[in-house]
């Protein structure tokens, strides 16, 4: 079952690694690394080997953890190992997709599933390990509770304090995170107990070693990485490797701890305890404070002329970009007020921009700004010259959206006019076309010769209502309709002579004249974000070129379906033929 579950597993890798390395499409190779997909192609060339690797350390998992029991599980074992396996496997299952699942409900429900988990494991473990004396032990528990309580701090503090990102950098932080790496300590110290118990092999202990030091080597080396897209999109590459010999170790641990312990005696470790405290007392607070990432600024203000002197990101020095951020983070010329308040120094700034670039959602950085106290600003411009690859994809998703926001848009028009049909279907024109027209507030639409630039008198549309439908003057005419807010049915039809009147089924149907000046008659198209016009092409009217025209103008409206409440409710027809009279005429008026 194990080499089924990897040989599926493996295959599923190698196409979406060929994928990804042909399509520079990081989103499914992510996924089965990491199960974080990861959008857009920048530093696919890097990143795909990165992902490949993880997902082979991912397929050794999979089969250190579904192999089974090392040994054959014995009769009869204690209560506390039988409870301390399940639990351990329970973490495994968490690892792998459990607490996946769980994150759907909240993420402070998960926080609190794996603490509780995690708790009653440290318990068991410190008493089910034989390789342990009394104080020793005693030792190792009370180290993992102060870890336990830490952790418990961290989780409760983030959920009443969520928003309050000037306070990250605080000393009670500090305090509390300290608290939480006092696990660390009783982890190293159910390692170094585990070797002297015997039922564990080297090879597990090993494993234990590198999941319980690579989450303090990735704090301290990460930020030293080369590339801003490695060390931003590394994180959750390099979280995601650590975390599988951390599955590892649990996996093993459980299945060797189906085993009997060993005969051999268990040395005094009373007086090891001392060092490993003290190692854990230089050591922890070194993680808490990591590593320095560069010489700080201590604190410049506003400098008036520095916008002067930015440039592009790809032309600004790597040396130079942290005081761009701080130039665009502190200047207010253009927004009236900086983005971050005046009394902030520029270190905390700098931290803060940091932790906006974690966060790879551009809304929810706008929310955490605004509600830390940062003005509305252009954050993404300055973001850029601290993660540009997170601006990138942000960016590049925006387009995304716009394209699929376009895309729907277009579907809606098409569904429009697909319910108007032409009214006059067996009588052609020599120009004809049907389409939705969009009304606004108040309704009506205007045709017009849109290259008229002589100013002269037009119809009115006030004059159109005062008359209940239509005035015309000039080269334009304006038309009033029932409705508005809503889109109607509209052909326009335009013949080298005068048609049949047909007034059969209409409600409403007026002729008057109109001219043409530049040789065009339209009804205005629809534009882009705007509020009313057609929503396909109609053709220009005036067949004829420039001069005069008579435009016969027909009107019905329909009562509301509630079987189909999108259907359009009024439908105007519009017949345009040459023809010198200016003379209003009413073949049926308004009943």
């Amino acid at each position: 079952m194990a080499a089924v579950a990897v040989a599926l597993y493996l295959a599923a890798v190698a196409v979406t690694a060929v994928i990804a390395a042909v399509s520079g499409d990081l989103f499914a190779l992510s996924l089965a690394a990491t199960t974080t997909p990861l959008a857009g192609s920048a530093h696919a060339d890097v990143l795909v080997p990165l992902l490949t690797g993880v997902c082979g350390l991912n397929a050794w998992m999979l089969w250190q953890v579904l192999r089974g029991p090392a040994l054959p599980r014995a009769d009869g074992l204690p209560r506390d190992v039988v409870w301390l396996r399940r639990l351990l496997y329970v973490g495994v299952a968490g690892n792998l997709v459990l607490w996946e699942l769980v994150e759907e409900l909240s993420d402070p429900v998960e926080g609190v599933a794996k603490l509780v988990v995690w708790a009653a494991t440290l318990i068991l473990l410190v008493r089910v390990v034989s390789g342990f004396s009394a104080r020793f032990r005693a030792i190792a528990l009370g180290l993992a509770l102060i870890g336990v309580l830490g952790r418990a701090l961290l989780i409760l503090y983030h959920m009443l304090l969520p928003d309050n990102m000037w306070f990250l950098n605080g000393p009670a932080l500090q305090v509390i995170t300290l608290l939480a790496y006092a696990g660390l300590g009783a982890m190293t110290m159910i390692l170094v107990a585990q070797r002297r118990d015997g039922r564990w092999s080297g090879t597990t202990i090993s494993i234990g070693w590198v999941a319980l030091i690579a989450p303090l080597a990735l704090r301290l080396v990460l930020p030293h990485l080369p590339s801003e897209a490695i060390t931003i999109y590394g994180l959750v590459i390099a979280a995601s490797a650590v975390d599988v010999f951390h599955t590892v170790w649990l996996a093993r641990t459980a299945h060797e701890l189906a085993g009997s312990a060993a005969d051999t005696a268990v040395r005094p470790a009373t007086r090891h305890a001392p060092r490993l405290l003290v190692a854990a007392a230089l050591l922890l607070p070194l993680a808490v404070v990591g590593a320095e990432e560069s010489a700080r600024f201590t604190f410049t203000g506003a400098d008036e002329g520095c916008r002067e002197r930015i440039r592009p990101y790809a032309d600004t020095r790597p040396e130079d970009r942290r005081r761009t951020f701080l130039c665009l983070a502190r200047n207010d010329a253009h927004t009236g007020t900086p983005m971050f308040p005046d009394d902030l120094p520029d270190q905390r700034i700098l931290a803060y921009g940091e932790r906006l670039c974690a966060e790879p959602r551009a809304e929810e950085r706008q929310v955490l700004h605004l509600r830390a106290g940062g003005s509305a600003g252009d954050l993404g411009q300055a973001l850029e010259y601290l993660c540009p690859a997170v601006v990138a994809w942000q960016r590049a998703d925006e387009a995304r959206e716009r394209a699929a926001q376009k895309a729907a848009w277009q579907a809606e028009l098409a569904e429009m006019n697909a319910r108007c049909a032409d009214p006059w279907p067996k009588l052609r024109a020599r120009r004809q076309g049907t389409a939705a027209y969009l009304l606004f507030e108040g309704g009506g639409y205007d045709v017009l010769d849109d290259r008229d630039s002589t100013g002269g008198e037009g119809g009115d549309v006030f004059k159109a209502i005062d008359d209940g439908f239509i005035d015309a003057a000039g080269s334009s005419a304006a038309i009033t309709t029932d409705g508005e807010n809503e889109p109607m049915c509209l052909t326009v039809k335009a013949f080298d002579a005068a048609p049949p009147l047909r007034l059969k089924g209409w409600d409403r149907v007026v002729e008057v004249g109109i001219a043409s000046r530049s040789g065009r008659l339209v009804v205005p198209p629809y534009p882009e974000g705007g509020d009313k016009g057609t929503t396909g092409p109609l053709p220009n009217l005036a067949v004829d070129g420039p001069g005069p025209y008579r435009m016969r103008v027909y009107a019905r409206s329909f009562e509301w379906n509630e079987d189909d409440p999108d259907a359009p409710v009024e439908e105007h027809l519009i017949v345009v033929y040459p023809g010198r009279s200016t003379q209003k005429i009413i073949h049926r008026p308004w009943r």
